[in-house]
């Protein structure tokens, strides 16, 4: 993983991001990943350790892309993009 605090920040932000999605497209059917979101990324600005981060950024970028599958107009190419970006950044 990279020491670059820049490529956390970017991660934390995609996070962020994939977590307001996630509560547009349906926040029941999505709750539980919205609580790991909001959770990580309240902890990393805390403790600047972007472990959880990387880990469920990976879950996000699957569920956002199935969803994308699903309807193509309801999850921003650009969304995943960044998400991917910032994964592979690390």
């Amino acid at each position: 993983m990279s020491e670059n605090p820049t490529h956390h920040i970017a991660l934390a932000t995609a996070c962020t991001e994939a977590r307001d999605k996630f509560a547009q497209l349906d926040s029941e059917g999505f709750k539980s990943m919205i609580e790991k979101l909001d959770y990580l990324v309240v902890s990393f600005n805390a403790d600047k350790n972007p472990i959880g981060l990387y880990e469920v950024a990976e879950e996000a970028l699957t569920a956002l892309k199935e969803q994308k599958t699903k309807n193509t107009r309801k999850v921003a190419q650009k969304l995943l993009d960044t998400l991917e970006n910032a994964l592979n950044a690390q």
